[in-house]
Formats: structure tokens, sequence, C-alpha cells
């Protein structure tokens, strides 16, 4: 970025196009609306605009509000919870960019993927391809989030002067899997025991079995509050996130 003599201002450049990033909506039968302030509606199908859901009069997003479109860099962290709608947006215009994620005055849905309780329901599904694909006519349509991301991948950002943190939520996830597998494994394997033989070895560890219960709950509870948290706020700051 040049002042008007020509001289180069110090600051990252200002980019012209859009900003890709991610996030999640709740699907509803007339459209994808936002998580939060769904009372906004649902978005547009072809350009959605930021607009103050406080009914502040200026301009979205505002540095001092806490509106604007949001989305995070990387997918991870914006993939979190399995049953809305993971999606891909690409924001233009206004856009104040945090260390996780951005607010943006203007912005579209590339892509979103179903989400299970949609993909294993035949009728629920087609109906709900053919509600996206009259409302959102320019967003592909995606049966696996892991195959909308391999299409849209994140965008490198490090030309913004933004130094994305790593992205745990895979981390998280997986340690939630493994968690389940190292209860869930024993716990089948005694089922098949004999009857007496169960009986013997639950008489004799009860207080261990009881111990590692409440062990697996207690992990289980924290790890998924620790993926949540991930989702928490506002990724781009100005306090909680806007639609």
């Amino acid at each position: 970025m040049t002042d008007q003599a020509g001289r180069r201002l110090p600051g990252p450049d200002l980019v012209a196009g859009e900003l890709r990033g991610y996030r999640q909506f709740d699907l509803r039968a007339d459209g994808l609306y936002p998580m939060v302030h769904s009372e906004c509606g649902p978005w547009d199908g072809r350009l959605e605009k930021a607009r103050c859901a406080a009914g502040a009069d200026h301009a979205a997003p505002a540095a001092e509000c806490r509106c604007g479109l949001y989305g995070w860099y990387l997918p991870g962290s914006a993939t979190v919870a399995l049953g809305p709608v993971s999606a891909v947006v690409s924001v233009r215009g206004r856009c104040i960019l945090g260390d996780r994620g951005f607010r943006a005055g203007e912005g579209r849905i590339e892509a979103v993927a179903l989400p299970a309780s949609v993909r294993w329901r035949p009728r629920a599904a087609r109906r709900t391809r053919q509600m996206l694909a009259a409302k959102y006519p320019r967003t592909e349509v995606y049966g696996s989030t892991r195959r909308m991301l391999k299409d849209y991948p994140p965008q490198d950002v490090s030309g913004l002067g933004i130094v994305t943190k790593p992205d745990r939520s895979r981390t998280l996830r997986t340690a939630v899997i493994v968690l389940w597998a190292a209860v869930l494994l024993p716990t089948y394997a005694l089922a098949v025991l004999p009857g007496d033989a169960r009986t013997a070895v639950v008489t004799s560890w009860w207080p261990l079995v009881v111990l590692l219960a409440v062990g697996w709950q207690v992990g289980l509870v924290w790890l998924f509050i620790r993926l949540l948290a991930l989702q928490s706020g506002n990724p781009a700051g100005g306090g909680p996130r806007g639609p």
C-alpha cells in the first residue's frame, strides 16, 4: 500500500477479491440460518449483506460493535458441531480480521456439506437438496465434509499479515474417539464372558470399574467442552459473533 506520493506504507497490502472462510448454519425448511441472531433470517442465496443485529445506524462490520458476517480461516474449528450444516463462505467488502477469523460486510455461500442426520434419511436429503438448489443455486452441495474441504481448502492469509494459530480440533476429536474406544472395547469383551466369569470380574474389580466409568465420562465432557470452546466468541473480536 502506498500514499499519495507513491511512498510505501507499513502493513499488508489491500487485496482485491474475496476471502474464504468456514462456518456452520442452522438448516431449516426455508433456508440456511446463522447459528447466532437467527432472527435476521436465512442468508441470501446470492449475496448476503451484513447489518447490525442490534439496530445501530452504522455500516457493518464496525470495530466497536459485534456485527458482521463471521467466518474462520481454518475449517476444523468451524465444523465441530454435528447437527448444523458445515459451509464454505467467500466474503468481500469491509473486513475486520482477527487471528482466527473475520467479520465481513458481504458474503456468499460457496459450498455446504449435509449433516449426517440428513444424509442418512433419503427423503430428507432429497427435500434438502431441492430446497438448496432453489434458494442457493450457486452453492455446491456435498454429502461429505471431507470431500467439500478437499475441493475448497483454506487460503494462505499470511500475505494479509495474519498468522493463524494451530487448529487443535482434529487432535481433540481423535482423543474423543480413542477415549470412547478405550472403554467401549473392554465393555464388549466383558459382555462376551460367561456369566460366572463376568460376575467374578465385576465383584473383584468393581472399585476400579466405577473409577474408570466416572473418569471416562468426565474425560468425554471435558473434551467436548474444549471442542465447543474453539467455536465460542467472535473470530475477529468485538464480543459475540454476528450473523
